[in-house]
């Protein structure tokens, strides 16, 4: 039985997590008391050795999972109390980026990014303008007409970057967007979403990628055995694997 407890809020803040923990029915614990608060506009980094409950965390925040215990607050909406039917109106405020991409192999760089936008029945007119500026902004306009499958690893993880961003989302979860790509293009990535970043938009990374943590200088959220380990405001990434 899930246990309440009162939610308080603090001004600002797009994130609250209150002693939340996650036990899978097998008995694993995966979360063990996670206090949290992002802030509006923040840019933070989550790491942590593979266990430590970073994807439990992400899978939270986005209502694909809910806590045995303890709330979870994204946006003013109690994860935990949601109803089923207001889920995806929810999800409208968020963009996701994955590290395998997730591409509709068989469209083209313009059609999974209009792919988001049909699914919450943007008009034609807007989608043309919309998927045009965003494509633009991630450099890949003069690539609208290729299929995924001619694009290089860097130009792939662009075009989900674009379609997590074209709905204009108040938070940017991405779960190790550079897992698959060279250093090169794992930094022009890291760039881009600090551009986001710098629009207002609230990104939240999940990585492994010690350089970049560590070059990047922004709020670092350590996680060891479901609990956060440390929360250091341009902090550096300090797990050893």
């Amino acid at each position: 039985m899930r246990k309440k407890t009162v939610m308080a809020i603090p001004e600002g803040n797009v994130i609250t997590l209150q002693n939340v923990y996650k036990t899978y029915e097998q008995g694993v614990s995966a979360l063990n008391g996670v206090s949290l608060d992002i802030k509006q506009g923040e840019f933070v980094f989550i790491v942590g050795e593979t266990g430590s409950g970073k994807s439990t965390l992400i899978k939270l925040l986005l209502r694909e999972l809910t806590a045995t215990e303890g709330d979870v607050n994204v946006l003013g909406y109690d994860l935990g109390t949601i109803r089923r039917g207001r889920i995806p109106k929810f999800r409208r405020n968020l963009g996701i980026v994955f590290q395998d991409f997730r591409l509709l192999k068989d469209r083209n760089v313009y059609e999974n990014v209009a792919f988001a936008q049909r699914i919450v029945l943007e008009p034609a007119a807007n989608i043309r303008r919309n998927v045009s500026e965003v494509l633009a902004m991630v450099g890949l306009a003069d690539k609208y007409k290729m299929k995924t499958s001619q694009l290089s690893g860097g130009e792939q993880q662009r075009v989900a970057l674009a379609r997590a961003l074209v709905n204009r989302p108040l938070i940017l979860l991405a779960d190790e967007p550079t897992g698959n790509l060279d250093p090169e293009k794992s930094w022009e990535i890291m760039q881009l979403l600090e551009k986001v970043n710098e629009g207002g938009t609230t990104v939240i990374v999940v990585t492994h990628n010690q350089e970049i943590v560590d070059r990047m200088n922004k709020r670092v959220i350590t996680m060891k055995m479901g609990s956060i380990l440390s929360d250091v405001d341009m902090g550096g990434y300090e797990v050893e694997d």
